[in-house]
């Protein structure tokens, strides 16, 4: 989802107004409704410019989840009370310590969502979310119970674009490596421990994650199962995805593949058969993850089984998603990269080639950007002993708990 302003209705008689949002998908498409909506809004003279971007960025955060999560921003129309109960669990899940968003914040915020959805439906918009006010304060409410924060000291400090930052609020996204192993253990069905120990590494999203075949065509021939007597020969495999409606390409690791092979294939063969059970036919082979009933594994059920780890009471995480593995992985690469340079703690250098080869695993266009962040993040977690050092081979301990699982 794109979202941009334009100049809008500066000149006109109507109502002049400097700031005008318009909704495009990521290849460039009107998002009729939404933009209506908007422009709409902005013909409203009760209306001013700042409630005016208060709405609309309330929406494009909105619709830019349900791209995130595979819904589509373009296909907004398609929603009910599970997406949007969906969606006020995720706002819950994002609070930082000093708990914002707050309860009456999502509230508000899925207030302005029902105004918009109330307007789409009476302009000819239909969808499949009923109205409920109060059901959505008690989803809320309830959520809010389950999702309760733990009050932590907060460590703030500044980036150079003078924005600031606190390290409390981004260790909560963050998976410390000695804890890994613990988390490993604690997963009930050793599918989810295999899709975290391949984020872990590879720094893949979810979405891109569940692109990963049993095996693979064209590009992707090389990503298959191999004989034993195959794997000593292996090298890394091309590995092309869609990201964010682009193709994008990695080269993935040869001895995590073989892992795969060896370990996670087997099981996935007894999945298999159950599948064919459940359905006369076999798994297509776009699936690589099956979970232990035989399903094949989507998103809400990584998200779920993340959660279900979470709770648990010897989970030495206070939170756990997905997106956090791969979070940790940007750290320790510039971690690594950094001590390897004897850079630890020091000034903010930019580094091209390190910079390039961080942007081109996490998938992100900015220049210099990316780099940046995760500099001044490492710093700060390496000057209040938050980060520990870390080797490739200590990645055995977590390969060796996943055999056993």
């Amino acid at each position: 989802m794109r979202f941009i302003e334009t100049n809008g209705l500066e000149n006109t008689d109507l109502m002049p107004k400097s700031s005008v949002p318009i909704y495009l998908s990521d290849d460039y498409k009107v998002l009729e409704g939404p933009t209506y909506w908007i422009m709409k809004l902005t013909q409203m003279r009760s209306r001013s410019i700042e409630t005016l971007k208060q709405y609309s960025t309330i929406l494009a955060r909105y619709l830019q989840w349900r791209d995130d999560r595979d819904y589509k921003a373009e296909a907004w129309q398609n929603v009910d009370e599970d997406i949007i109960n969906e969606y006020i669990t995720y706002l819950i899940e994002i609070r930082d310590k000093k708990g914002k968003p707050s309860d009456s914040a999502i509230e508000f915020y899925i207030a302005r969502l029902q105004s918009f959805y109330k307007w789409a439906n009476e302009n000819g918009y239909k969808h499949y979310w009923k109205m409920d006010t109060k059901k959505v304060i008690f989803t809320v409410r309830n959520r809010s119970m389950v999702n309760m924060n733990i009050e932590r000291d907060a460590l703030s400090f500044h980036l150079q674009t003078g924005r600031s930052t606190h390290v409390d609020a981004n260790r909560d996204k963050f998976i410390h490596r000695e804890n890994i192993p613990q988390i490993m253990r604690l997963f009930d069905d050793v599918v989810y421990a295999f899709i975290a120990l391949i984020i872990w590494i590879t720094a893949l999203r979810p979405k891109e994650l569940f692109q990963l075949p049993y095996k693979g065509t064209g590009l992707n021939e090389g990503l298959r199962r191999y004989q034993y007597d195959e794997l000593e020969e292996l090298t890394d495999i091309l590995f092309e995805f869609e990201s964010k409606g682009k193709r994008r390409s990695i080269k993935f690791p040869a001895y995590l593949w073989v892992f795969i092979c060896t370990t996670w294939m087997p099981k996935r063969a007894e999945r298999a058969a159950l599948y064919r059970k459940k359905h006369g036919m076999m798994p297509p082979n776009i699936a690589l993850f099956l979970s232990k009933s035989g399903d094949v594994v989507t998103r809400k059920m990584l998200r779920d089984n993340f959660l279900k780890v979470a709770m648990e009471e010897e989970c030495p995480e206070n939170r756990l998603t997905p997106y956090m593995f791969r979070h940790s992985f940007a750290t320790y690469f510039v971690f690594g990269a950094l001590k390897k340079s004897n850079l630890l703690g020091r000034a903010y250098v930019y580094n091209a080639v390190i910079d390039q080869a961080l942007r081109e695993w996490m998938g992100h266009n900015d220049i210099d950007t990316t780099y940046k962040y995760y500099v001044h993040l490492v710093n700060r977690y390496f000057h209040n002993d938050l980060l520990d050092d870390i080797y490739k081979d200590e990645n055995k301990a977590i390969f060796d708990i996943i055999e056993r699982l």
